[in-house]
């Protein structure tokens, strides 16, 4: 009877319409009292059994799931380490940071500083330099993972870890890896004791001796590496883990762990959350992590994977997207016909993570899917999301006296949409249908002004007016040839795009500098363009690659084999201030193409450091003069 009267509850909830929305899509809005907390693991084994056979399947066997309140739920704490680091005295107050999305929260990436040292992750050692123009030195080389492989006989045994990305927060250097273990042994040619993890780990260096790093913790939580955050001193480390076969009787085939050194500890039910949209056997980890002394403060996993993760400073925001399928059946002349709709829904999560706390606060749906987190953005109290709508059609016709089947075909079609939602995530107000045909590339928010490129043959800009939340309005779209991949707001009134040229049949040719006029939204112009010979850059996918600092007069990003740095004139455009070329030794290709690939600008007062795997580049910032190569 519960699971009856539970499943008519999830069944009432997803049929439900989103007033105002103007998409031909009738998008399920989720209850946020709908989130179940799990009452013990026997709960959570009877709804992953609900989608063990059908990885699709929307709805979810909720039955011995116990509705719980919103209250934050805490994971079992790790064991701490008493800290005696002294505070950490930083140099210039002049310097660069990450480029990260929201001022105040840092992201990781694999080169830090702090004004007096340089930290580099590279090849799984963390470098450290002393940032001193001329007298740049390496002041110390740690070596973070280790990798092993043995095969003895008929038993196997592989460990991989990855250092992925990097923190700096006071005297600690927080280092975000992904481990890997797998082992087996073979009977004749069967495999036998199959065991496979995947470990998202944080190891936390007290770095107040440069020269002598001191590894203080080890965390870690099952899966693989989703994202991670830093506000202040705590980490939020996400990381998704996916179940493939488990067993009920034994949990830890199913439900993920959180580690503290050597401890392992399996996530308490009620620190899982149920989503009523879950349509495959994955969680979403999220772990709070106070950096100074080590420890998990919060823990809250998402039984329901996620894909692309926003965090403002109030709230966390994890998006999955879902594929859905719907039919109608008519009646034309001889012919029973069934209309089938396939597209896209991103399902949004809003976690309360205020004080440190981790918890579910709510859930909601958009049409279309995202590119990533740049199409969301918190301001004032609403979300804003930018979606492309890719959808399909097709119809199968029955003949209901000879019973021959035909099918016929539509095209695929999509089109763009902005929409905005309350702290709910209850749709409040959209523009939709925009740019048919096209999908969306790039989005940038500023303010009450949101913008955002799609493409197809020309690169339509779109600036809108969110001032007012329930009527979004579009205020201008500029169409030139090529399309911004990044968008950053330079100054106030200009927006740099960083994309591809194009001819008018829309084949892309060579990337493109762009300067937008944004001084008049109404009326958004391209002041200046400026087609480079680069064709690639990690700068159009990874925001972390580039450094833009109207201050400075610098808009840094590596392409190719080289580190390309370039200022903007109001009159005369864009113009080169260098181009720093330090190839790999190594005398492979790959190595001279994308050697500097993953390199990172920054300065620290009259210098400029380039810093990637093949060492570091000091260029004086008067004359952007190389000066030496460390």
């Amino acid at each position: 009877m519960k699971k009856l009267l539970i499943s008519s509850i999830v069944l009432l909830l997803l049929c439900g319409s989103i007033a105002g929305c103007t998409t031909p899509i009738n998008i399920p809005q989720i209850n946020p009292a709908n989130v179940a907390f799990a009452a013990d693991y026997d709960s959570i084994y009877d709804a992953l059994s609900g989608v063990r056979n059908n990885y699709y399947s929307y709805y979810t066997n909720v039955e011995g799931v116990v509705s719980d309140s919103l209250s934050s739920k805490t994971a079992m704490p790790a064991p701490t380490i008493a800290s005696s680091a002294p505070p950490f005295a930083s140099g210039s107050s002049d310097y660069s940071g990450t480029n990260v999305q929201v001022a105040g929260i840092d992201e990781g990436d694999i080169v830090k500083t702090d004004g007096t040292y340089i930290y580099s992750l590279q090849n799984g050692k963390l470098s450290i330099f002393k940032a001193d123009g001329a007298n740049t030195r390496l002041i110390s080389t740690t070596e973070v993972v280790k990798n092993n492989e043995y095969t003895l006989g008929s038993q196997y045994a592989n460990t991989y870890e990855n250092a992925i990305e990097m923190y700096l927060s006071g005297s600690f250097v927080v280092i975000i890896t992904q481990y890997y273990h797998t082992s087996y042994r073979i009977e004749g040619y069967i495999y036998q004791d199959y065991s496979n993890s995947q470990i998202c780990k944080a190891y936390i260096y007290d770095v107040s001796n440069p020269a002598a790093p001191a590894l203080k913790y080890d965390l870690g939580q099952d899966g693989n590496v989703l994202a991670s955050r830093l506000i202040d001193n705590t980490l939020y480390l996400l990381s998704t883990y996916y179940v493939y076969s488990f067993e009920e009787d034994k949990p830890e085939t199913f439900v993920p762990a959180i580690y503290a050194n050597d401890a392992k500890t399996l996530i308490e039910p009620s620190c899982i959350a149920i989503m009523p949209y879950f349509n495959s056997a994955a969680y979403t980890i999220v772990s709070a992590i106070d950096v100074k002394s080590g420890t998990t403060i919060a823990n809250q996993t998402l039984l329901g994977g996620g894909s692309i993760v926003y965090m403002s400073q109030q709230n966390l925001y994890i998006a999955s997207h879902e594929y859905k399928s719907v039919d109608s059946t008519h009646n034309y002349g001889i012919y029973t016909v069934v209309d089938y709709l396939n597209y896209t829904l991103t399902n949004i999560t809003r976690l309360d993570i205020s004080k440190g706390s981790v918890k579910v606060a709510a859930n909601g749906s958009v049409p279309g899917s995202l590119g990533d987190q740049f199409y969301m953005d918190e301001y004032k109290g609403y979300l804003r999301v930018v979606t492309t709508d890719d959808s399909s059609k097709y119809s199968i016709y029955t003949d209901t006296i000879f019973g021959t089947i035909d099918y016929k075909w539509d095209d695929r079609t999509s089109s763009n949409g902005l929409y905005i939602l309350d702290m709910s995530l209850t749709l409040v107000g959209s523009v939709d249908n925009l740019a048919p045909g096209e999908r969306v590339y790039s989005v940038r928010f500023d303010g009450n002004i949101g913008y955002f490129v799609t493409f197809k043959r020309v690169d339509p800009l779109f600036a809108v007016d969110l001032s007012n939340p329930q009527k979004p309005t579009v205020l201008s779209a500029l169409k030139i040839p090529g399309f911004s991949e990044y968008l950053h707001v330079y100054s106030d009134g200009l927006l740099f795009g960083l994309g591809y040229s194009a001819d008018e049949n829309g084949r892309t040719n060579s990337m493109k500098l762009s300067m937008f006029n944004t001084s008049n939204p109404k009326d958004v112009t391209e002041a200046h363009t400026l087609p480079i010979s680069a064709y690639y850059s990690t700068a159009l996918y990874n925001h972390k690659a580039i450094l833009v600092d109207s201050g400075k007069n610098i808009i840094g990003f590596p392409a190719g084999s080289e580190y390309l740095v370039y200022g903007y004139n109001s009159q005369t455009g864009f113009y080169l201030r260098a181009s720093i070329n330090m190839n790999s030794s190594s005398g492979y290709w790959w190595d001279y193409y994308y050697g500097w690939s993953d390199s990172r600008g920054l300065y620290i007062s009259e210098f400029f450091y380039i810093v990637s795997a093949n060492g570091v580049a000091v260029i004086d910032m008067k004359t952007f003069n190389l000066i030496k190569t460390v």
